[in-house]
């Protein structure tokens, strides 16, 4: 889980998932608070390299300087990428070169997130350090509809999978298939499983009895 590294219960500003330290950070945990700490700590502590999954996540941290909920996850200091869509078209959008992340503020507004640039950098760290893959955090914080961002339908995500060099789809979940026949067929069997059962139990034991 390589998010949540900073949010509104900070005394200051941070950014929620920064990959690098930053040039202005100060204190010991500034230091160990990132995505490259994290992942190389567990690396060098034994783990295999492949078996270290490291976390995007789809959302941002929001400080009032407290930071206000979003309009749809209603969640104080938290908003989902495409809520913070709806905030860029008239905040100053900016970028922290030295952590390779984003963030926007308009009055007393901030919010550090995610976006398709700062995707690339983080995936190029995870290949250059033989990381085994990428999780997310969350399908529904991106913009599913494709309705606020003007990048189509889950860019975030699309945009992963294209930089991890997975093959696309038509869905980004993949369902068993099911069908009426298939709840049948599970009933007559789990039918057939009692009678045998209860038909078991009826039957005495056969027990061998010498004199």
């Amino acid at each position: 889980m390589t998010y949540d590294f900073h949010g509104g219960w900070d005394p200051c500003t941070g950014h929620n998932s920064p990959l690098h330290v930053g040039s202005k950070d100060q204190g010991i945990m500034s230091v160990l608070l990132l995505q490259e700490y994290a992942m190389k700590y567990w690396r060098d502590n034994g783990v295999p390299s492949e078996k270290l999954i490291m976390g995007f996540p789809t959302y941002g941290r929001t400080f009032r300087l407290t930071g206000s909920s979003g309009p749809y996850t209603r969640e104080a200091g938290f908003w989902a990428y495409y809520e913070i869509c709806t905030f860029l078209s008239e905040a100053t959008n900016a970028w922290i070169e030295d952590q390779k992340v984003p963030y926007a503020y308009k009055d007393t507004e901030w919010v550090g997130y995610d976006n398709i640039r700062n995707y690339k950098y983080k995936v190029d760290f995870l290949k250059e350090n033989n990381f085994g893959g990428a999780m997310v955090w969350a399908i529904d914080l991106d913009d599913f509809l494709g309705s606020f961002c003007n990048e189509g339908k889950y860019p975030l995500i699309l945009e992963l999978q294209s930089l991890l060099g997975l093959s696309s789809g038509g869905s980004l979940l993949s369902l068993p298939h099911c069908s009426k026949d298939d709840g049948e067929k599970k009933k007559k069997n789990s039918k057939r499983a009692m009678l045998k059962g209860n038909k078991q139990k009826l039957e005495p034991k056969k027990q061998n009895i010498t004199r």
